[in-house]
């Protein structure tokens, strides 16, 4: 096998060799493509305004998504993928005014990220050794379930000359594309065209979405992507030609038939592939790892199979705790082994709740007992924290599956559903569910003694100081954490004798054990301990490097002062996003739905905000910022009181208090818009603002989510003290002038 360093040092030398050659070539049908741009006629600039910003941001969010799929450690980065669209698209437009747009290169550049991609994935031309290393994790702070720890440092070098590579592919694909929207940003009247722009973005959230319900695979997201790349260079044939035969590449590689052993399936999550495991069963892989698997624990099959006996006893043991369970709910009900379970032990009714809607339906088609399918059943499709908070039934038993998803939720962040989950209050809402004497069984794969003291200690402050009971269960790692309302816990030991399970609750009593609870404020639940994450700044610091050297060109167009509230705004426009996605998501559900409505809500406001400075004419910046900073001095107490309540009117008022942020932005933004002669240069700095906003989003992991107002109102209170010194040096200049 040839090294993977060879043939990329082959490749580079190919590659820098091709370019030189073709570099006439290129030079003339950049310059051609900046003409093309400028000699659009007139009727078709709107229409082009709307069609690249859609484009642009399904691009985004296409590639946001299939590196998540592709390559685990993505969904472990927040921001990483999101960050480096944005360096590219913010490059793009501080360079729009050149006389040169290489449009010709973006196609050919995703083509090559995909083939390098889906290569690695596969283990081609790297060896063992190498192919651990890159899908090893730099993070010590937060422990995970799949991927191995860095500890080595050849293994830091490889994953962040990895991240690294992929990052810069993915930034120079997106600069033409930048170049492209703010060369025609440039064509008519800055708010019009603003609001041309947030049209575009809505249909392309839009377009994604819907792709997203379909359960559609990359290479549907991307094709009408790359069509309309395609589009915008559509006066030149060798242009065409370079770019059909660009997206063919990309296309052959996603689809490539690797392995015909398992079954893709994208969920609006997360790429799953159905194989087979013991006895033939389903077993799934998520993101690239081992993630679940079904299991036919019926009387005959345990009784033909005795080693499946302590699988049936993990699964059966909150009903011989619980004997008189009649009515149940199962949060993470997977492709329903917890449900087959109930249903075997006499349960009346099962809750069954999942929030992927491709797994329960494996489970539906796939498990052998078919548990989905029984009358006693209800299959709900939703996140399990908000079905604790909104329904009115109350249980015998509540049952948490093994949940675990590091699925993509959002274009701003990776989102853990199980963060919300796996918090006091969490818990606590599933307590307030059960009837008198009712249980909550909590199964996890402890990976370390600080994980189980963690969920001890939560389970002990959801109960109001009431300890949960560990057992040890002799199956994949896992202790069951048990607790119930308003009476003491006993274990019949004959239980423990049967099962070969053992008490372990003295174990995570311990208070020598450290560990901090996650909370609503503070989800991290795979940190032990609060502390600031160190390593993310090394990653920190590797976007930074590589932006600066996507910058060097910058420095020709150097930002202008009257530039600096654009970047303050989008810094503190990220973050604000960032608390409405996650306030509004624990509000209204964590599904990629409402995610994907309160994304589609951010960019509607902006639009309506922009569309009020169109109509009023012209207002002053400094009193919609000043209005921004209060209502976000508003969001602050009410997440300081605990949040509105979960009443129909509660749900309103916090619809209020989170949103009104971003339409005081908006009307700021537009209104600063109004007055700029550099509509591209402006939304360039605003751009790498949004950057700066996501890698100080990271402080959340040290210091909770509330902090993340604070520092928006920081970044707010500079972009006016930034617009008032900017029009006060404008006032002195005007001053200065000959009348």
């Amino acid at each position: 096998m040839v090294p993977i360093g060879v043939l990329s040092l082959v490749g580079c030398l190919i590659a820098h060799r091709s370019l030189r050659l073709l570099e006439p070539s290129l030079q003339s049908i950049s310059v051609d493509q900046a003409k093309f741009v400028d000699d659009l006629p007139s009727r078709w600039v709107p229409w082009a305004i709307a069609a690249s910003a859609c484009g642009s941001l399904a691009l985004e969010l296409a590639i946001i998504r299939w590196q998540g799929t592709v390559w685990e450690i993505f969904a472990f980065y927040k921001n990483f993928s999101l960050l480096s669209c944005f360096a590219g698209l913010g490059l793009g437009y501080a360079l729009s005014k050149r006389d040169r747009v290489p449009m010709i290169l973006s196609l050919p550049l995703l083509a090559l990220q995909v083939l390098l991609l889906v290569a690695l994935r596969q283990g081609f031309g790297i060896s063992m050794e190498i192919g651990r290393s890159l899908r090893a994790t730099p993070i010590t702070e937060q422990l995970n379930m799949g991927l191995a720890v860095a500890s080595e440092v050849p293994q830091f070098i490889s994953v962040y000359f990895f991240l690294g590579t992929v990052m810069l592919l993915t930034s120079l694909a997106f600069v033409p594309v930048g170049q492209i929207c703010g060369r025609l940003l440039e064509r008519t009247a800055a708010l019009k065209a603003y609001g041309l722009n947030l049209v575009g973005s809505i249909l392309g959230t839009l377009m994604m979405m819907a792709l997203s319900l379909l359960w559609t695979p990359p290479v549907v997201w991307l094709i009408p992507c790359f069509a309309i790349l395609l589009l915008l260079q559509a006066f030149n044939r060798k242009a065409i030609i370079i770019g059909v035969l660009s997206a063919l590449v990309a296309i052959a590689a996603l689809e490539w038939p690797v392995s015909f052993l398992c079954e893709r399936v994208y969920s609006p999550y997360q790429l799953l592939e159905r194989g087979l495991g013991d006895h033939g069963l389903t077993q799934i892989r998520a993101a690239g790892h081992y993630y679940q698997r079904v299991h036919n624990l019926s009387t005959n099959f345990v009784a033909a199979y005795p080693d499946r006996k302590p699988v049936r006893d993990y699964y059966e043991l909150p009903y011989r705790i619980h004997p008189k369970s009649k009515r149940v709910a199962i949060v993470g009900a997977g492709t329903g082994n917890d449900v087959a379970a109930a249903l075997r032990c006499g349960v009346a009714h099962v809750d069954a709740i999942e929030i992927d809607p491709a797994i329960m339906a494996i489970g539906v088609h796939y498990h052998p007992e078919s548990p989905y399918t029984d009358v006693r059943v209800s299959r709900i499709v939703n996140d399990a924290r908000t079905f604790l908070r909104r329904t009115t039934n109350y249980y015998d038993l509540i049952v948490y599956g093994l949940l675990d998803s590091h699925a993509l939720l959002s274009h701003a962040s990776s989102v853990r559903l199980d963060s919300f989950v796996y918090t006091v209050e969490g818990i606590r809402d599933a307590k307030n569910r059960l009837v008198d004497g009712g249980i909550v069984s909590l199964s996890f794969c402890v990976i370390s003694p600080e994980i189980g003291r963690k969920i001890y200690l939560m389970m002990e402050k959801a109960f109001d100081g009431h300890p949960p009971l560990c057992i040890r269960a002799n199956y994949d790692g896992s202790i069951m954490f048990i607790n119930s309302k308003q009476r003491s816990l006993q274990l019949d030991p004959s239980i423990l004798r049967e099962t070969g399970f053992s008490d372990v609750t003295h174990e995570f009593a311990n208070p020598n054990l450290l560990a901090d609870v996650s909370t609503d404020d503070w989800p991290f639940f795979y940190m032990p301990r609060r502390i600031y994450p160190v390593s993310y700044v090394w990653m920190m610091a590797l976007i930074l490097l590589v932006s600066v050297v996507l910058f060097w060109n910058f420095v020709g167009e150097r930002p202008r002062f009257s530039h600096a509230a654009y970047f303050f705004m989008g810094a503190g426009f990220m973050l604000v996003e960032t608390k409405a996605i996650t306030e509004l998501g624990l509000m209204f559900g964590n599904t990629w739905q409402v995610i994907g409505i309160v994304i589609l809500a951010v960019l509607i406001m902006a639009y309506l905000a922009n569309l009020v400075v169109m109509k009023l004419g012209f207002l002053r910046t400094s009193a919609p910022l000043i209005l921004l900073i209060l209502s976000l001095v508003a969001g602050v107490a009410v997440a300081k009181a605990g949040g509105m309540p979960a009443t129909p009117l509660g749900q309103l008022m916090a619809v209020v208090v989170l949103t009104a942020p971003m339409f005081f932005s908006g009307i700021a933004f537009s209104s600063l818009l109004a007055g700029s002669g550099d509509i591209a240069g402006a939304l360039a700095m605003n751009l790498l603002g949004a950057m700066c906003g996501g890698l100080l989003e990271y402080n959340s992991m040290y210091f909770g989510f509330q902090f993340l107002y604070w520092i928006a109102m920081a970044l707010y209170g500079a972009a006016l003290i930034s617009n008032l010194f900017s029009r006060m040096r404008f006032s002195r200049n005007a001053g200065r002038r000959p009348t």
